[in-house]
């Protein structure tokens, strides 16, 4: 059977047929209970495993620049991908994004919990909001694509020992866009 619909006008989805739509639901690779574990040990001595000052490893992953692939910094991109108007915005929580972590750089349980927000905000990017920025969405798409992976992060957190607000996460996000590790035009 064929149903001409040449001739209608919608806002929204017009289906011919049968529509469906898939939703990814992306969940951290670290469970719960590992930062519930995070938690206890930061309450229960102020700043759990001291380190000697260094950053754990794969902390040291995101606080260094990529240098294979897009090496543009954060403003570059901001301009690059229209979003000049957030420029001294994401320049600033860049900024407190990295004083955060220095803030805890003589806490391994602390960069710990870093690590796993980190990871949790780059894989959430890579795998929902990069897809759609490729596919050529608008910036509000985009934008709600962003704010759904936020929301997400801070849900995640449990406790929230640490008091992560969304800005905060968001502030870790323009700190891993200037670091290399995400971008918010297409490649």
């Amino acid at each position: 059977m064929f149903i001409n619909q040449a001739k209608n006008q919608v806002s929204g989805d017009l289906i011919g047929g049968n529509k469906s739509e898939t939703t990814i639901n992306i969940t951290g690779s670290q469970s719960p209970d590992e930062l519930t574990l995070l938690y206890a040990k930061l309450k229960s001595n102020g700043s759990g495993d001291l380190s000697d000052g260094t950053f754990c490893e794969q902390l040291e992953h995101y606080l260094s620049a990529v240098t294979d692939g897009d090496v543009r910094g954060l403003a570059a991109k901001l301009e690059e991908s229209g979003r000049e108007d957030l420029l001294n915005f994401a320049m600033g929580l860049k900024e407190r994004a990295a004083k955060s972590l220095m803030r805890y750089q003589t806490s391994r349980t602390a960069q710990r919990v870093y690590t796993i927000i980190l990871d949790e905000l780059h894989t959430s990017f890579m795998l929902s909001v990069t897809p759609v920025i490729q596919a050529g969405a608008s910036r509000d798409e985009v934008d709600q694509r962003i704010n759904l992976v936020l929301q997400q992060t801070k849900a995640m957190l449990g406790e929230n020992i640490l008091e992560f607000t969304v800005k905060d996460l968001l502030s870790l996000l323009y700190f891993l866009g200037g670091n290399c590790h995400i971008r918010w035009d297409k490649c």
